[in-house]
């Protein structure tokens, strides 16, 4: 299957992430009706919940962008090395986001909830693990858009 170009596999994953895009707005937004309709109270939950979720809306919405390139037949440029770089960042504020969430539960709200405390401290060190990537892919493209500059003029 082909990746680049109108018909390639990023075309596919652009409409893909655009459906999770307005479809985590939608639902962000509506959250708080809902669960008050169902008589449910977010409590201080809240305080996580929202910010992270607008991160995972971030970094969604970074990488629409970056399938456009795909679509464009220009996955080396500067723009995708900015757009991965910035993905990194928003990745890493997420992580530190998911460890303050993590240490709450420990120490001010007690939780013993295994499942639940693990769970987060998992999330943290997952969007550590992507951030960390996502900055050796920005470095990776920044050299082969060098490389590619550099060919281009030789030519």
């Amino acid at each position: 299957m082909k990746i680049t170009g109108e018909n390639g596999i990023g075309k596919f994953l652009k409409i893909f992430l655009q459906i999770c895009f307005y479809s985590g707005i939608f639902i962000l937004g509506g959250l708080p009706f809902v669960l008050n309709k169902l008589g449910l109270n977010l409590g201080a939950s809240m305080y996580v919940i929202y910010p992270n979720g607008i991160i995972l809306l971030m970094i969604t919405h970074k990488f629409i962008n970056l399938f456009d390139s795909l679509r464009l037949n220009k996955p080396f440029c500067e723009r995708n090395v900015k757009l991965l770089k910035a993905t990194g960042i928003i990745s890493f504020i997420g992580s530190v986001l998911w460890l303050i969430d993590f240490l709450y539960e420990i120490i001010l709200a007690g939780s013993e909830d295994i499942v639940s405390n693990c769970t987060l401290l998992f999330l943290s060190v997952l969007f550590l693990g992507v951030s960390i990537a996502l900055y050796i892919l920005s470095e990776l493209f920044r050299q082969a858009t060098e490389y590619k500059k550099e060919n281009d003029l030789t030519i």
